[in-house]
């Protein structure tokens, strides 16, 4: 097996990645109306999806292969963002407005339908099923999550469970087709398939964390974001789990958050990504890929998941055992 250390962070493989796809982005693009082009055009991605799509191929072969299954998850990846935010109501997404408040609801709905037939469109039928499966685990996360909404109760597996289909779907699956396009054996295909599942989890708890703490520097969005509009993300579930009630007055946000902190929350979803992050280079050590790709690989999980945390401020102690990232089974309950 090949030794993996967690290196620091390729800047240079985001940019290679966009690269490597802008031909194909722009001759995708090309074929859309005017005003839906403006749109898919404005929106903003860092291009982690296609990287690891591309690292995947180039772990395991050669990354030239993978360019048209890339483009398509990163077209994918960009729908999903688009109805997130509409969803959500967020009103920034990489420092800019969302495209929702830019253009409005009517055209950025659009612009989403436009860029997941643009995907399909790349694929060959048994990537389509692929991605297909990808997406609806997305949309069966986002129904599960509104139907969580409407009860009191709170199970932080469940919560999990959702994170997990919304979040590690698209990951797991970019770096499934990639490898696949390389000519990867399935053992590989399955190895680099889990270790973007654990990347796309460990992703989230590092947002969820960034979403309260981060503010606008670092997010994007105001500090305390989740807070004011009393979405119950991981470190709120995991700080209820833990006994506080961190909705139970109408305090400001500010206090909300110390809630949280005090209670354990931040602390425990910045542990949670550490060992999701840890499990995921373990999948990629088993899927013996090439050194240098391995290299690029582990980097790039370590700078979209556990490298954007900062240091808490406060001491926290440790949220409940059993909410631990320890099996697939406790954190997909559907």
């Amino acid at each position: 097996m090949t030794s993996i250390d967690v290196v620091a962070p390729p800047r240079a493989v985001l940019a290679w990645s966009r690269a490597m796809i802008d031909a194909p982005l722009k001759a995708a693009f090309a074929a859309l109306p005017d005003e839906t082009r403006e749109v898919v055009e404005y929106h903003r991605s860092d291009f982690s999806t296609a990287a690891l799509a591309l690292l995947a191929a180039d772990a395991v072969g050669d990354a030239i292969p993978a360019i048209r299954v890339a483009t398509a998850v990163e077209l994918a990846h960009q729908h999903e963002q688009l109805h997130a935010d509409l969803m959500t109501r967020a009103l920034s997404r990489g420092h800019q407005p969302s495209a929702w408040v830019e253009f409005g609801d009517d055209r950025a709905v659009s612009a989403a339908d436009a860029l997941i037939s643009l995907a399909f469109a790349q694929l060959t039928r048994p990537e389509v099923m692929i991605l297909n499966a990808a997406l609806l685990s997305v949309v069966d996360g986002y129904v599960q999550e509104a139907e969580m909404d409407e009860r009191d109760d709170v199970d932080i597996a469940e919560y999990l469970g959702v994170a997990a289909a919304k979040h590690s779907a698209l990951t797991a699956c970019a770096c499934e087709l990639g490898a696949l396009a390389a000519g990867a054996v399935r053992s590989q295909a399955v190895h680099l398939r889990e270790f973007g599942d654990d990347v796309g989890l460990a992703r989230k708890h590092v947002d969820d964390v960034l979403a309260i703490w981060g503010g606008a520097p670092v997010s994007g969005r105001p500090l305390y974001d989740d807070l004011a509009h009393r979405r119950r993300t991981l470190p709120v579930v995991a700080a209820i789990n833990a006994g506080t009630d961190v909705y139970a007055t109408d305090a400001e946000p500010r206090e909300l958050a110390l809630r949280v902190e005090r209670a354990g929350g931040r602390k425990w979803c910045e542990q949670q990504a550490e060992l999701l992050l840890a499990r995921a280079l373990n999948h990629l050590r088993q899927a013996g890929p090439r050194a240098r790709a391995a290299e690029d690989l582990s980097g790039l999980a370590r700078e979209i998941t556990t490298a954007r945390c900062a240091p808490a401020r406060t001491p926290a102690p440790a949220v409940p055992s059993q909410s631990t990232a320890a099996s697939r089974e406790d954190r997909t309950p559907f």
